[in-house]
């Protein structure tokens, strides 16, 4: 019999796959986590003053990204498999709005131990949350602070513009598109609160003329 040693050779095939399998399971588990918590931080980034809780949040945050990436050394067929790229790019937008917010300045993908291709993704979706931070300015009728975060906006798509990469590089074009609606759109509508700010203080001095 020639294939004297094929239980043997199986059985350690077996093992490593049971362990690449294990190891999957966890970081789809602990991925979903992420983008739960980025995704909940980034909802009460929007409606209030960063406190206690949204400093433990983003410490949590921050270890579970250590973890998973930890975890995934040495598995990089589970890396690039996609779940993990996504909770990894919401975990930079939700970072990078909180410097947004509070006027911190951006960590680098070196410092956030993130591949360059991820943060960047991130950083392109981030301009939905400027731009849903403009629209709640302009409901407020603060005109003033709207046109700071649309200049946030445009700012960043003249950043992220500056790519033009292949597609197995970074998938950017798509976000870049969608960037430059939300900014167009989002003019347009400062442009109309402005208009509609100004004819509302006309009226006030009509009034007390």
């Amino acid at each position: 019999m020639v294939l004297v040693n094929l239980e043997n050779v199986m059985t350690e095939v077996e093992k490593e796959l049971d362990e690449r399998d294990e190891i999957r399971e966890i970081a789809i588990r602990k991925s979903r986590e992420i983008v739960r918590n980025s995704s909940d931080l980034i909802y009460r980034l929007h409606r209030e003053a960063e406190g206690k809780d949204i400093v433990e949040g983003f410490r949590k945050l921050k270890a579970d990204v250590m973890e998973l990436l930890t975890l995934l050394e040495g598995n990089s067929e589970i890396y690039y498999s996609g779940f993990v790229e996504d909770a990894l790019q919401e975990y930079v937008e939700a970072t990078l709005f909180r410097c947004a917010v509070t006027g911190r300045e951006m960590p680098t993908h070196l410092q956030m131990k993130v591949d360059a291709s991820t943060y960047v993704m991130g950083l392109s979706d981030l301009i939905g949350e400027l731009r849903r931070s403009a629209l709640d300015r302009m409901l407020e009728g603060n005109v003033e602070a709207a046109g700071r975060w649309v200049e946030d906006m445009d700012r960043l798509f003249l950043a992220i513009s500056r790519l033009h990469y292949p597609s197995k590089l970074t998938q950017i074009r798509k976000k870049q598109d969608s960037a430059r609606a939300m900014l167009d759109r989002t003019m347009g509508e400062l442009t109309a609160a402005k208009a509609s700010h100004a004819l509302s203080g006309f009226g006030k001095k009509r009034k007390g003329v």
